[in-house]
């Protein structure tokens, strides 16, 4: 399996990473196996965190590893933003480990002004954190964070991280353009090392593995986690990953035209309906409309399995507040439609565009029931 430099970390690390959220749902003596899979593949990058499973999850790595330590990059997570709570948790997780170091860890899901504030008044984790990367006992600090890539943005512009964590799929891309266009390229300036999560959109892409992790390998990370519940789908996940190949621009346009996922009502964010003649900003309704459910509620009928995925995970990363502030600052919405259907004409995605304003506008303002 390839390896990349984990920016300024200077850890060599495998193109796939092995996640520790799923080995809640099986046993130790799979998770054991999983790993002997993992490693013996040639992969070195292991990750969990202090709320998988209040500690569960990171029990049963350290089993797995068991006298196989110092062949990982071990992360974990801490969720705690003041300095007691922090000392608390990391010193729990290196219990769990059984280790003396962490190689990363990052402050978990970073997602909102609140998280932001209290990581940076005094006796935060911040405080503790960074001494006990002085001390060794931590080597590289870092952030995740899902959806709205705001708050992370403005922590790494204001103290100096090592890593950034986010998630790189072929849905999420369109809800939250803002991830790719400016928080990963700041990160790259501050040459951060970048851990991609996510590549299956939490499962909504379970239809489409190869096309998935395929896209997800070809953005600008590092190392892709990916969570893994059975031998099968590791061993189809390490295939992928061992010969994977970036994708041309040409085959991620082709995805973005057939992803069953996306069909035709996802924006695709290019462009090419406007300019609105009545100066509505299309774009930015429908990227808001992605902030609040990630465009997953369309009001078409589905089979109950997709129908109740939409439902679980439509709201998942809890930026609704956010979307509805955002469209409420717009000047033009829905109301001013004229319903000329240039933008329709446009479109090349076949998206019926002035329903998705109408509907858009019931979810994040004041529109009719749709």
């Amino acid at each position: 399996m390839n390896k990349k430099v984990l920016g300024k970390t200077g850890f060599e690390v495998s193109l796939l990473g092995l996640g520790g959220f799923h080995m809640l749902e099986i046993s130790q003596d799979v998770v054991s196996k999983l790993m002997d899979i993992y490693l013996m593949s040639g992969g070195n990058y292991v990750e969990t965190a202090a709320e998988y499973g209040d500690g569960e999850s990171e029990k049963k790595i350290s089993y797995a590893l068991k006298g196989r330590r110092d062949q990982v990059i071990l992360a974990s997570k801490c969720h705690a933003r003041d300095k007691k709570n922090a000392r608390h948790f990391v010193e729990r997780t290196l219990k769990n480990l059984n280790t003396d170091h962490l190689d990363i860890l990052f402050l978990h899901h970073v997602t909102t002004e609140e998280d932001v504030d209290a990581l940076l008044k005094k006796d935060s984790a911040l405080d503790y954190l960074f001494q006990a990367k002085k001390d060794g006992i931590i080597r590289a600090l870092g952030v995740s964070f899902h959806g709205l890539g705001n708050y992370a943005l403005k922590l790494i512009k204001t103290v100096d991280l090592d890593v950034l964590m986010t998630g790189f799929n072929y849905l999420d891309i369109f809800n939250f353009p803002s991830t790719y266009q400016e928080v990963i390229p700041f990160a790259r300036s501050k040459n951060m090392g970048i851990v991609g999560m996510k590549a299956f959109a939490d499962g909504y892409l379970y239809r489409s593995t190869y096309d998935a992790l395929n896209y997800a390998l070809t953005q600008d990370l590092d190392v892709m986690v990916v969570g893994a519940n059975s031998e099968d789908m590791l061993r189809k996940d390490i295939q992928i990953a061992e010969n994977f190949k970036p994708l041309p621009k040409k085959s991620v346009e082709n995805l973005y035209y057939r992803a069953p996922e996306l069909g035709n009502y996802v924006c695709r964010q290019c462009g090419k309906c406007l300019p609105c003649p009545e100066n509505i900003e299309i774009m930015k309704v429908f990227e808001y409309e992605g902030w609040y459910d990630r465009q997953m509620r369309d009001y078409q009928p589905h089979e109950a399995p997709d129908y109740a995925l939409r439902e679980r995970l439509a709201f998942w990363f809890g930026n609704q507040n956010e979307a509805k502030t955002a469209y409420s600052k717009l000047n033009k919405t829905f109301k001013d439609c004229t319903k000329c259907s240039i933008c329709e004409e446009r479109c090349p995605y076949d998206i019926p565009i002035i329903r998705k304003l109408k509907l858009v506008d019931y979810k994040l303002g004041e529109g009719e029931i749709f």
